[in-house]
């Protein structure tokens, strides 16, 4: 599983990934993302430019992530967006590419990962909290806020 950048190459076939339907409701899809990235969106009062990555698993496209690095107004890195195809998901895809974004964000010299989830079914949150995020106990429009710190 690696990050990949998206290109003129391979954004048509990022843009073709989706969720499973139960998931449409809390999983942006890849094309409103993109669209929303291209603007710094407010996390917690600062300000926050996601960066985009295809994500990549036996050389064919598989999800999309958008990652957004600390900045002037925000003191922590935030996974803003991952999404796993529904034809690939269930297979450790999404631990894999936690353990892409933990290497990237320490060889950046960070000590924390935010992300944030909704509190309803067939939410990510089992995932992340397997991995080692820890509920903040803060609500940051209607999801739960949590932390991996290292």
């Amino acid at each position: 599983v690696r990050l990949v950048a998206l290109d003129g190459d391979n954004l048509d076939a990022y843009m073709a990934l989706a969720t499973h339907w139960s998931q449409q409701k809390f999983v942006r899809p890849v094309a409103p993302s993109l669209g929303q990235a291209s603007v710094p969106i407010t996390v917690r009062g600062g300000l926050l430019q996601a960066e985009s990555f295809g994500i990549e698993a036996d050389g064919a496209p598989v999800g999309f992530l958008q990652l957004a690095d600390r900045s002037l107004t925000h003191d922590e890195p935030y996974l803003w967006r991952l999404l796993i195809d529904r034809w690939h998901q269930r297979r450790g895809i999404g631990t894999r590419v936690l353990d892409r974004v933990l290497e990237r964000t320490k060889a950046a010299g960070h000590r924390t990962l935010t992300v944030s989830y909704g509190e309803y079914p067939g939410t990510p949150r089992p995932v992340y909290l397997r991995f080692g995020f820890v509920p903040t106990g803060e609500i940051v429009d209607n999801e739960a806020v949590a932390r991996l710190t290292w």
